[in-house]
């Protein structure tokens, strides 16, 4: 099977005889697939088997099915698998004293996006930009392209100032409007927005340059 196929326009049998003949000839391919869909006509069959059926039938099976069984574990595995928390947002404080501690010796203009699901758990935090020395050209739709992607509630974004001031630049608080304005119009939040320096930050939130999230 050509690795470029969508996997999710191919049947059950292509995709379990694709699956088999990664490890095994021709014929002995063809041997567990018919031992494997005469125990199990279809994969709800084997979805909703007694877990004794499924042990008695791997346990007298050769180590090809057991791949298969190992790849139908890691696939319950990832549908089981819930989305990883990175921590809990309960002040503004509590954030800017973070993003010190992460950018307060680079010498390069960095903007970072936090993703926040609908309790305020942190799902997401990653740079979206690096800029020169004094610059860190960046658009909405780009930071609204990762929120949407997270489907994040709502979002704080973060820039550190490389002279170590936390004085926001006129370029600064028209950004933050502008998304504030995005968030609106798209249904996310835009929580805060915080200017790093060296020892200190400012929230744009707690100055009151932005109104309080309703």
């Amino acid at each position: 099977m050509d690795y470029q196929t969508d996997l999710k326009t191919v049947t059950d049998h292509e995709l379990l005889a694709a699956f088999l003949g990664e490890h095994n000839d021709r014929k002995r391919c063809l041997e567990l697939r018919t031992q494997f869909w005469n125990t199990f006509p279809t994969l709800a069959d084997y979805k909703h088997a007694p877990q004794r059926r499924k042990d008695d039938f791997f346990g007298s099976t050769d180590k090809s099915l057991c791949q298969l069984l190992i790849g139908i574990e890691i696939g319950e595995r990832i549908a089981r698998a819930s989305r990883p928390l990175l921590g809990n947002i309960y002040s503004s404080k509590q954030v800017g004293e973070k993003l010190i501690t992460e950018f307060r010796n680079d010498q390069q203009e960095n903007l970072c996006l936090i993703c926040l699901d609908v309790k305020h758990r942190i799902i997401s935090q990653q740079i979206i930009f690096k800029g020169t020395l004094t610059t860190c050209p960046v658009h909405p739709r780009e930071i609204f392209a990762v929120a949407l992607e997270q489907h994040a509630e709502s979002i704080l974004i973060a820039h550190n100032h490389p002279s170590g001031m936390t004085e926001p630049s006129t370029n600064d608080i028209e950004f933050t409007h502008r998304l504030e304005q995005c968030g609106q119009l798209l249904g996310i939040n835009l929580l805060d927005s915080f200017v790093i320096g060296q020892c200190d930050y400012l929230s744009l939130r707690e100055e009151k340059i932005i109104e309080a999230a309703g």
